[in-house]
């Protein structure tokens, strides 16, 4: 008998995830994660070929790691062997400029496919076997959103003021700033962004191939895409104390019967639905009308995941991303690559390979937090982030 220890949440009528000696079994469609972490997957196969022709070479998306998953398409629960990895090592210059890009990459390919609750607890940093970084998410459950800035993965800081500072906690590049450093140097500051620029521009090349991916997908009509409608915390705190806005009673619901609430949406289909019987057959379906949550748009596969929203993730992302990072101590111009960049007292001035030039206002606290905190409560050195971090910023 293999021994499983059950972890995290209960959702759906008590299920849990449950980690044993050398797999995961996840009560829930593992379909997105194989697409984005599996060894055979087809996605992560167009993405090495791809990049390969296109002279990114092909380990420009070997941050992402190669798993074996059980059962992928099942829309009900799956299995997926332990991921492996050591620590990385003292931060070179080697591998501080390499981490950059990787953190740059993996901005872009986040972004641009969707995916979203990137938050620090859910990503894993080390180095796997063959000496290849790893800087990827554990969970997978929220994909194909239509986002028109990297904020949205989670990976860096809504400037949301509701929530700014727990978005700066929780956001996951505070992982590689052990090895990047605070500040982040402006030449490793310069390879993130051009790796950012870059794999944008690769992405949308090869557009209409990703989303043949996505067409073929025998369940992509009928597996679940999670839908987050609060945090976690939100609904513990509402056990004992109001919810504000009130609870919805398909969230009352499922607290009552001890479970962390769990909504999703069907691909081309409308609606927030959630699981009405333990068999998780019956579908249920929040109001359409009303004061109800609405649903932010989806990529088109049918469009080639093509929006409008793409120029924006390509322009103001890339201020996005210099601003998350950006310090008194940077000034000047600097150039790496491809991409050159002036610090300037109140603007940033990015100058792109094709000789376009974006101007931004250095100040960008509207649109994005500071990655740098004074406390370091996330920043660890361990592959995982531990069960329990305490924050030792004053309060």
């Amino acid at each position: 008998m293999t021994l499983r220890v059950p972890q995290g949440d209960t959702h759906n009528f008590g299920r849990r995830v449950s980690v044993g000696a050398e797999r995961v079994h996840k009560p829930r469609t593992m379909l997105w994660e194989w697409l984005v972490l599996g060894a055979d997957s087809p996605l992560r196969r167009l993405l090495d070929e791809a990049a390969d022709r296109d002279g990114l070479g092909p380990d420009a998306f070997a941050f992402l790691p190669e798993l074996k998953f059980f059962s992928p398409l099942a829309r009900h629960g799956g299995e997926v062997e332990r991921i492996e990895l050591r620590p990385m090592p003292a931060p070179s210059k080697k591998i501080r400029r390499s981490l950059a890009r990787i953190v740059g990459r993996s901005l872009a390919l986040f972004s641009w496919l969707g995916v979203s609750d990137l938050h620090w607890e859910n990503l894993v940093l080390g180095v796997e076997g063959r000496g290849r970084v790893v800087f990827a998410p554990l969970d997978i459950e929220l994909i194909l959103g239509d986002l028109s800035l990297p904020t949205e993965t989670k990976l860096l800081p809504d400037a949301d003021p509701e929530y700014a500072a727990i978005c700066r906690h929780a956001c996951g590049v505070r992982r590689v700033l052990p090895y990047l450093g605070k500040p982040v140097e402006a030449e490793d500051l310069l390879a993130m962004a051009g790796s950012y620029a870059a794999a944008l521009a690769f992405l949308e090349r090869h557009s209409a191939d990703i989303a043949d991916v996505f067409a073929r997908l025998p369940g992509l009509r009928d597996t679940p895409i999670r839908v987050c409608l609060r945090g976690t915390d939100e609904y513990v705190r509402a056990r004992t104390e109001p919810a504000w806005p009130p609870l919805l009673d398909a969230e009352a619901e499922q607290l009552a019967r001890g479970d962390i609430p769990y909504f999703f949406r069907l691909y081309g289909r409308s609606g927030v639905h959630y699981y009405g019987d333990p068999g998780l057959t019956r579908l249920r379906r929040i109001a359409l009308t009303g004061d109800v949550p609405r649903l932010d748009p989806v990529l088109r596969v049918s469009s080639g995941l093509r929006s409008p929203t793409r120029r924006k993730l390509r322009e103001e992302g890339l201020f996005t991303l210099l601003g998350a990072f950006d310090s008194p101590s940077l000034a000047g111009l600097h150039k790496v690559d491809e991409l050159e960049v002036a610090f300037r007292a109140r603007t940033i001035v990015v100058k792109l390979a094709t000789g376009e030039e974006l101007h931004a206002r250095r100040d960008m606290r509207s649109f994005v937090g500071s990655v740098y905190l004074p406390c370091r409560c996330g920043e660890v050195r361990s592959v995982f982030v531990p069960p329990v971090t305490v924050c030792e910023a004053p309060s």
